[in-house]
């Protein structure tokens, strides 16, 4: 059951949107209700906890802005055809997207403004020597590294914000090189990893946790081994924090018996070992399945979905997955059935968020399920991952790396059903380079409609083929193309802040 409510209370105070100033400036220029500032506001222990909450308020917004219509619609789990009108998400699924796409925008700015929240907590907490000072900060330091992440993957080289800036300071702000950025990364989350506690009791449930810093770190280094840093040395760090995580199964998280089982709304926190947190009943419900549906029928669901032009792409429906993969069922359906008068009709469309006949709802964008950010079974397939690629070419895939590949591909064969099906058949032993495939499809399947494949294909130096070569299968006519589509352009209205200061990315204007 859902513990960490805590978010409520940033909405109720109005953090929720007081924080929402650009990075660039300095003062909090909305009073709240009580006509506070960030300089009157943290005056004991609870308003700091109050502002380390309206920064998990601030992530609230990633599954839809990032996870969803900027990673997964770019990957080849998505069709999206040239449109006759523009949209956003056609553009950046196409690859015509530009510095004036509004989604690239509105993404930067969700982004920058987890860090803004996050640098004005660590100021305001400077006076305070409280028990959990350092834990405090270890979460703003967490959330702004997770927000970094996601930005450094999407822009590369950028603007390191470590403290509040004023206006004119923030202008003369350079973009540093990609490595710098992951090396803040790398600092805010080891500083993480050692200041946040275990667990928490259940009324904080939900927050970030030791091992929640540690699997990002380890997700970090493992991207920070490909592309484009290509930097061997993040492989043994990558398997320490991956393999610290690993041996806290159960109080770390852990692989659900049944697939399904992970999105339901009764098992938010139990499984996962990091969640954005949703309540229904207002305005901190879940709009995942609002964006990633196309067509609700009245008995799934009392509101409609989205209806854009999104689609489950037909590789990811065929590409192999066994009929018998429950992930399959759990993550689109294709046909809807009326269960009354038994016509058939609808199209692909991803529905592992909704969970059916659900009631919950006050409107079609508060849905009661969190959303995933760091899954045991993700923690899983990167150990698995890193096992391998300490093998050399053409030799046998490590026993433990296979070990644990097939505990997430035979779990993929349980269903819940009455009499229970059976496991799926184990892999068998395979060189390195097969077990690179297969790991790679099995993250495919295990992951899809999360915002995870676009940068499994980046980081493994497959994606601009792998892209291309799917969009020729639909039909789906775009451009050749090449390395710079590795990246998004800076947003126009970034640039503009300080003309001339930045340069936008290779092969934008």
């Amino acid at each position: 059951m859902k513990s960490f409510k805590l978010l409520a209370y940033a909405a109720v105070l109005g953090l929720g949107s007081l924080l929402t100033a650009s990075c660039k400036e300095d003062i909090l220029d909305i009073d709240p209700v009580a006509n506070n500032t960030s300089d009157s506001f943290y005056k004991d222990e609870t308003d700091v906890n109050q502002g380390v909450i309206a920064i998990y308020n601030g992530i609230m917004s990633l599954p839809v802005t990032s996870n969803w219509y900027m990673s997964e619609t770019r990957s080849d789990n998505i069709q999206i055809g040239i449109l006759a009108i523009q949209r956003d998400y056609s553009d950046v699924s196409n690859f015509a997207a530009s510095s004036q796409t509004s989604q690239i925008q509105s993404t930067w700015t969700d982004l920058f403004q987890i860090v803004y929240r996050s640098n004005i907590l660590l100021e305001k907490i400077q006076p305070f020597s409280f028990t959990r000072v350092n834990q405090f900060k270890a979460e703003a330091r967490f959330l702004r590294a997770l927000a970094y992440f996601d930005a450094v993957r999407y822009w590369g080289a950028l603007p390191i914000v470590d403290k509040v800036y004023g206006v004119e300071e923030a202008k003369k702000v350079p973009r540093s090189p990609i490595a710098d950025v992951y090396k803040f990364i790398v600092d805010d989350l080891s500083f993480a990893a050692d200041n946040l506690p275990e667990t928490y009791a259940a009324a904080e449930r939900g927050r970030a946790t030791k091992w929640a810093a540690k699997a990002l770190l380890g997700k970090v280094y493992l991207t920070m081994y490909g592309y484009p840093l290509k930097d061997a040395s993040a492989l043994p760090k990558a398997k320490q924090q991956l393999a610290d995580v690993y041996a806290r199964e159960g109080s770390a998280g852990a692989i659900a018996p049944i697939y399904g089982d992970l999105f339901k709304t009764i098992n938010d926190n139990k499984y996962s070992v990091f969640e954005v947190q949703y309540v229904s009943g207002g305005t901190l419900g879940s709009p995942i399945p609002f964006e990633q549906g196309n067509n609700f029928p009245a008995f799934w669901s009392p509101y409609a979905a989205a209806g854009n032009d999104v689609l489950v792409s037909p590789d990811l429906m065929g590409a192999g997955w066994p009929k018998r993969d429950a992930r399959k069922a759990a993550t689109y359906d294709s046909v809807i059935v009326n269960p009354t008068t038994g016509a058939r009709t609808g199209r692909p469309q991803f529905t592992k968020f909704l969970e059916k006949g659900t009631t919950a709802p006050t409107n079609n964008r508060d849905y009661s399920n969190n959303f995933p950010i760091i899954r045991f079974e993700d923690v899983v397939l990167m150990y698995a991952e890193v096992l391998n690629e300490e093998v050399g070419a053409g030799a046998p895939a490590p026993a433990m790396a296979l070990t644990l590949l097939n505990r997430i591909h035979t779990r993929a064969g349980v269903n819940g059903a009455t009499p229970p099906s059976a496991p799926l058949p184990a892999l068998g032993p395979m060189n390195k380079e097969a077990f690179q495939a297969a790991m790679l499809q099995e993250r495919r399947w295990e992951f899809a409609a999360e915002g995870q494949r676009w940068f499994d294909l980046v980081r493994t130096g497959r994606a601009l083929e792998t892209i291309q070569n799917i969009k020729a299968l639909e039909g789906i006519s775009i451009r050749k193309l090449d390395e710079h589509d590795l990246l998004f352009p800076i947003p126009l209205q970034e640039l503009r802040i300080n003309p001339g200061f930045w340069e936008q990315n290779p092969g934008y204007n």
